[in-house]
């Protein structure tokens, strides 16, 4: 028996000492932070828009380093510019970096938050209501709060689209990085937070810009990377006292035809990856993809109307192939996409 039970107690301080190290292995891992490979990693994901990833990189690197107000938000950034231009993508690969993957964010759809009557659901039901003792919101507070490794993340998606109630109570949040819910028992802090707000306001404008061009062409010679449009939008929009709790507005440029271009080569190259898990190898011609950049290219709608793009006249087209060839005894197919006569055409075969 004393020799069971020292073999008992032996086994637990294997088991104790194997937590312990990898306790300090991810300890060590999520204290790592390198922002040159930070900010390389964001421009392989983001095209065209360097200065914006560098403004991030900049918020990130203060916090890291402590040199930013213990009584506020790790960083309030407010991102600006065009639909479909990286801005929600940027703060996932964010979050993929410094957390543990690109949906580990706290994400709030201010669209839905619309309404008066779900104001409720930012700051908790006040006293007297139902789920007032709960203390109910939005908010994942795990992820919210970060922990001493890791800082949380949210974003605020749309912002401009929340009723003027829910504005008033994110004040409270990007002034003092505290959020007390109505319910006056619980509070949320923010103070180790990254705070991203996202805004299309300007957007309609810069529709109708794209539409003259010779006012085009004005406007990006006097803009110099910063949209005067987006600009006066949020002046008009937003109360000075909410502009004055942002740390930095972060403005995404207009796509371009070469940024087109080089989008098309990244979403091509995730289609690929996503195929060989079906043992699909897809081979896609320089003719298909100029193609594609040139069709999907549309300033006003950015990276999404060149996914659709893409969806219709490659994947589509991809889709079709594989269906055609049907399973073969899971023999890997081969397939190459090219434009000979201003179409993508797909054509494959199995392998012997």
């Amino acid at each position: 028996m004393p020799f069971l039970t020292d073999m008992y107690h032996e086994q637990n301080r294997a088991r104790t000492s194997a937590a312990e190290t990898t306790t300090t292995e991810n300890t060590a891992k999520a204290t790592e932070f390198d922002p040159d490979r930070l900010r390389a990693l964001l421009r392989e994901r983001i095209l065209g828009q360097d200065d914006a990833i560098e403004t991030v990189v900049r918020a990130i690197v203060l916090a890291k380093a402590g040199a930013v107000d213990p009584d506020r938000p790790l960083a309030n950034l407010l991102l600006v510019g065009p639909t479909g231009v990286g801005k929600t993508e940027l703060v996932r690969t964010v979050a993929a970096q410094l957390r543990s993957g690109p949906d580990d964010l706290c994400r709030v759809d201010m669209n839905a938050l619309a309404q008066e009557h779900y104001a409720a659901s930012f700051s908790g039901a006040p006293p007297g209501y139902a789920g007032s003792k709960e203390a109910y919101s939005v908010f994942d507070r795990d992820t919210v709060q970060g922990d001493p490794y890791r800082p949380g993340i949210v974003l605020f998606d749309e912002v401009e689209k929340a009723h003027p109630t829910v504005l008033r109570a994110l004040l409270q949040v990007l002034d003092s990085g505290i959020l007390k819910l109505a319910s006056g028992q619980e509070r949320i802090s923010f103070r180790n937070t990254l705070v991203f707000l996202t805004s299309n306001l300007g957007s309609a404008e810069i529709a109708r810009i794209q539409g003259v061009p010779w006012r085009r062409g004005l406007d990006r010679l006097l803009r110099r990377g910063k949209s005067p449009v987006i600009d006066t939008a949020l002046r008009e929009f937003f109360d000075p006292e909410f502009i004055n709790r942002i740390d930095d507005t972060v403005h995404f440029a207009e796509l371009g035809k070469e940024t087109a271009r080089g989008i098309v080569s990244l979403e091509v190259a995730l289609l690929r990856r996503r195929l060989l898990r079906k043992q699909v190898h897809l081979e896609v011609g320089e003719d298909a993809l100029a193609l594609l950049a040139e069709r999907g290219f549309n300033p006003v709608y950015g990276a999404r109307a060149l996914r659709r793009t893409m969806r219709t006249q490659l994947t589509a087209a991809v889709a079709e192939e594989i269906v055609r060839h049907g399973p073969n005894g899971g023999a890997p197919l081969h397939l190459k996409a090219s434009a000979p006569d201003g179409a993508v055409r797909v054509s494959g075969q199995r392998a012997e």
